[in-house]
């Protein structure tokens, strides 16, 4: 939920700017269908202004085409994957993911929901809800959209945090809040 206003998600915002240290900020969309990936850029470079106040950034769309999306994640120090569907993010992202942990290197990503979820281990997939295997990218479980009302409050419980705790090898699990967030340093 990036797209509320309010105190936790201006710090989200902030943690990513902080992080470009004056490159470009990589917006990458493919979670979501791509004729809305212009209008979401659009709403989301507001909102980072708005919070950027007299900070200088630059916000550049991801391509569609994931060789040109490697390059230019190369040039960035931050990316930031927008949630939607979590399985088509991975769909996506599935023929350059031997390449993605060496990519990321040294970066900041950054992600809401779909964006968080698909670089973990286990997730649990509030759309479905069952835990589903991730990218892999970190050696943790998440669930995003904790204790949420609305859409996802029927799958949001402790129970279904503790399913995912349980769920096969013991590793850190994060049970992520609306519009909290956390930082997980390598």
């Amino acid at each position: 939920m990036t797209r509320l206003n309010n105190t936790h998600n201006k710090k989200f915002y902030l943690e990513i700017l902080k992080a470009a240290k004056g490159k470009p900020i990589l917006a990458c969309y493919y979670a979501k269908p791509e004729k809305t990936w212009k209008e979401r850029f659009t709403s989301d470079m507001k909102r980072m202004k708005r919070v950027a106040g007299k900070r200088n950034f630059e916000f550049i769309l991801a391509s569609k085409n994931i060789k040109d999306f490697l390059e230019q994640l190369a040039a960035v120090e931050v990316v930031y994957f927008r949630g939607g569907s979590t399985l088509k993010l991975q769909n996506k992202l599935k023929a350059v993911r031997g390449k993605l942990k060496k990519s990321f290197s040294g970066k900041t990503v950054s992600g809401s929901s779909a964006g968080a979820l698909f670089l973990s281990k286990y997730y649990f997939d509030q759309d479905h809800d069952k835990i589903l295997k991730g990218l892999d990218i970190l050696p943790v479980k998440i669930m995003t959209h904790y204790l949420a009302s609305g859409k996802y409050a029927a799958n949001s419980g402790k129970e279904k945090l503790t399913m995912l705790k349980n769920h096969k090898e013991k590793m850190p699990t994060y049970a992520i809040p609306e519009t909290k967030f956390i930082i997980l340093k390598k």
